[in-house]
């Protein structure tokens, strides 16, 4: 699979409602298994919660629509900025 960050930008403030309820409902374990399959897998997210209506996310996945799949109705909320980055760099101890 080929790393990809996703910016997804929520389109409204009635989108953050809908993302941020729905989030209230699902664990941490609910939330990877809706996002984990054999094309796409949700790795990572950064945001500032309802202070900004982006989120910066690290999927593994075979291709962008296989990120748009699996995110499924939820994709509707964003407008989704995906790009591959085939140069990763691990500085990490």
């Amino acid at each position: 699979m080929k790393n990809y960050m996703v910016t997804h930008t929520l389109k409204s403030d009635e989108a953050m409602d809908a993302y941020y309820q729905a989030l209230e409902t699902m664990s941490e374990a609910d939330i990877r298994g809706a996002m984990k399959n054999d094309r796409a897998s949700f790795q990572m997210q950064w945001n500032a919660g309802k202070a900004d209506k982006v989120l910066f996310c690290w999927w593994k996945a075979e291709s962008p629509e296989a990120i748009v799949e699996t995110l499924g109705d939820m994709a509707q909320l964003f407008d989704n900025d995906i790009r591959e980055m085939p140069n990763v760099f691990d500085f990490s101890d």
